[in-house]
């Protein structure tokens, strides 16, 4: 998107207005339909240039809400092919926060999701409507997908995966319990680990042979964030 630079006489002219530039001038359509021209000769220079992208809408400091996907309903869901969840399995901290800022993944946490977020990381968006399938029957959810440098894969206090480049998945949702309409809260899923430390039963089939890799059998960690 491109933005233009005028000279201050076009600035104030073009207060709540919109603006076209061309070799003449500067023509100024004013709320209302009434429209101005500035000569050329009357500016001091117009300038184009390109415009900063927005940040993402998901930007900001975030503190943990709710961790959905728990050691309870991880073992109430895949108990049944034998997997179990050790101690070293995430537990809700309310103190846990992560900050998304100008690409960087900053992570102040107190339970064991620092075995994941280990530190300082980085992020871009490779894919802003990623299909998370969550069913069996092609159930799923549209996320945006980060490709995530900088995070330990074998989520781990003892280990560390020598490749440090995950995926996970982040959506705005809005707050159903707020007070006001359009108090949002972020999703988000890690769907690109390897457990080693606290569900080691877990069989090879159960993972995509691509990254990322948990999504195929819904092992994702979901957990929900508010703004702080």
């Amino acid at each position: 998107m491109k933005k233009i630079i005028l000279s201050c006489v076009a600035l104030m002219a073009a207060f709540f207005c919109a603006s076209t530039v061309s070799a003449q001038g500067v023509k100024i359509h004013k709320v209302g339909g009434e429209t101005i021209d500035i000569p050329a000769a009357e500016l001091d220079y117009i300038e184009a240039y390109d415009a900063p992208a927005a940040a993402p809408a998901f930007e900001g400091t975030w503190k943990m809400k709710k961790l959905v996907t728990d050691r309870t309903y991880m073992e109430d869901t895949w108990g049944a092919i034998g997997i179990t969840y050790g101690e070293a399995y995430p537990e809700f901290t309310a103190d846990d926060e992560l900050t998304f800022k100008d690409g960087k993944i900053i992570p102040n946490l107190k339970s064991n999701f620092m075995n994941f977020f280990i530190g300082e990381a980085t992020y871009e968006i490779v894919d802003p409507a990623y299909f998370l399938r969550t069913g069996m029957f092609g159930d799923g959810i549209t996320l945006s997908l980060l490709k995530v440098k900088g995070v330990n894969r074998n989520f781990d206090a003892n280990s560390k995966s020598e490749d440090d480049e995950a995926y996970i998945g982040v959506r705005l949702i809005e707050d159903e319990d707020a007070d006001e309409a359009g108090i949002y809260d972020l999703e988000v899923y890690l769907i690109d680990y390897v457990p080693t430390s606290f569900a080691t039963e877990m069989p090879d089939y159960m993972y995509d042979t691509q990254k990322p890799v948990s999504t195929a059998s819904g092992m994702y960690i979901q957990f929900m964030m508010s703004k702080n």
